[in-house]
């Protein structure tokens, strides 16, 4: 059985959780990359660069960068809530989870400023947390500390896209190298087998050939090449050549005979032509920035100043 002050600890941290997760907004009806929510951006060109920037690299790439402010972060650690939030909008694709979620707070009356970076399961190996450590304290945190959101975002993202376009290309490269490889293995065994095959054939003719049996000389050929004796009457002429017409009658029959019956092939039916379908046309949307669906897990970092 469980202590009162157990199961009273429990409780908090229970309230405390929900508490936190009910902090974490809602999705903007139209997505776009940079959700100032705490309106602390107070360069709107330079939110509509970003966004430019952060939406080509989404549509080139497919992985999603996405950075909000926010006032409060219901008591949660900013990567915590970075995660949470991550996972609630869905960013990233849905089955390589390659989205980077940074959320930051500036300094007011509720506590000190903080930003929270979170990676999708696919970006993990690209922004380790390291990496997210660096990008916040050394890029980030002077600009914040100067009241200047929309100068420490800017070089963040300055930092981040070239990371994911030499991710993307190198993923690529690996992809059409692996491709080749199996393209080049499998003509190679190809022509081998194609070897085998009519060496075979060569071999099976080559000893149907030999167990053959020689056929005798036909009796009309050898009749044809003896002399023979001129004929002193008609009749006796004609007699000769009827028996030799018998004779080599006879052994075009014997040939015949000691040569198989060739089996008559049967008739192929002809396949009736298939009617032309009509050819479906594909409906093609244009491509739409939208969050896709993925997944966070404990990858990140946070920091915070004063």
């Amino acid at each position: 059985m469980l202590h009162p002050k157990s199961v009273l600890s429990l409780l908090l941290v229970t309230v405390a959780c929900l508490v936190g997760r009910a902090q974490v907004p809602d999705a903007p009806a139209k997505a776009s990359p940079i959700v100032d929510l705490a309106g602390i951006i107070n360069n709107d060109s330079l939110v509509t660069a970003l966004n430019t920037q952060l939406d080509t690299l989404s549509h080139q790439t497919g992985n999603q960068v996405v950075v909000v402010t926010v006032n409060d972060m219901g008591g949660l650690d900013p990567k915590e809530f970075a995660t949470e939030l991550g996972n609630k909008w869905g960013i990233g694709g849905k089955n390589l989870n390659n989205g980077l979620v940074i959320v930051i707070k500036p300094k007011n009356e509720s506590g000190s400023g903080q930003v929270g970076f979170a990676t999708g399961y696919g970006l993990e190996g690209s922004f380790p947390d390291v990496f997210c450590k660096r990008l916040q304290a050394d890029y980030m945190i002077p600009h914040f500390k100067e009241n200047d959101y929309a100068g420490g975002i800017e070089a963040a993202v300055a930092e981040i896209i070239p990371v994911i376009q030499q991710e993307y290309k190198e993923t690529q490269a690996l992809a059409g190298d692996t491709a080749a490889k199996k393209k080049g293995g499998g003509g190679g065994n190809g022509w081998f087998i194609i070897a085998i095959i009519v060496g075979v054939i060569a071999l099976f003719m080559l000893l149907r050939k030999r167990s053959k049996p020689a056929q005798p000389a036909s009796q009309a050929t050898q009749a044809a090449e003896q002399p023979q004796p001129q004929a002193k009457t008609g009749s006796s002429a004609a007699g000769a050549a009827a028996v030799a017409g018998a004779a080599a009658t006879g052994a075009a029959l014997a040939g015949a005979a000691q040569e198989p019956e060739e089996e008559p092939e049967e008739p192929v039916e002809e396949e009736e032509p298939e009617k032309p379908k009509e050819e479906e046309k594909e409906k093609t949307e244009p491509y739409k920035y939208g969050y896709g669906g993925g997944s966070f897990g404990g990858g990140g970092a946070s920091t915070s100043w004063d």
